[in-house]
């Protein structure tokens, strides 16, 4: 997860934001999707969740319908893969594009504290082994250990 390694425009990035109706920005690294629903009716605001990733846009599509039954079909969802680090999302201007799109802006920092946090859980479990296996042995460490 290099953080200039990708090749994201972020201009049209940007611009989707400030269109789409639904914003999913997904993170393959720790399987979750940060879910921005802009869209409004009477007594239902837009709102700004931490959800898991889902396979397909159908799939998020039926996911909102079970979010938000009162709503009717997004006319426009956006999605944005970020092989980035969490953080990344502030330094190139999307988080404030984002927050732009929601009225909860303690609902949105609690969003950006979980995602910080499944983030580094995920390094934390990469660094310990849990969950991941190596790809390669050391099979004379022991021997060393010993010398």
């Amino acid at each position: 997860m290099i953080d200039g390694g990708s090749d994201l425009d972020i201009e049209a990035a940007i611009q989707n934001i400030r269109e789409a109706e639904v914003i999913c920005v997904y993170f393959p690294a720790f399987n979750q999707t940060l879910l921005v629903d802009a869209r409004t009716a009477q007594n239902v605001g837009p709102m700004m969740a931490v959800v898991p990733m889902v396979r397909t846009a159908a799939d998020r599509i039926r996911s909102l319908r079970r979010l938000r039954p009162q709503l009717p079909r997004p006319e426009s969802i956006t999605m944005i893969p970020w092989g980035r680090r969490v953080h990344s999302l502030v330094e190139c201007g999307l988080w404030e594009q984002l927050l732009a799109r929601t009225v909860d802006d303690d609902g949105a920092e609690d969003c950006m504290r979980r995602l910080r946090g499944m983030e580094l859980s995920e390094f934390r479990d990469a660094i310990i082994g849990r969950a991941y296996q190596s790809i390669w042995s050391r099979t004379d460490a022991k021997k060393r250990r010993d010398d």
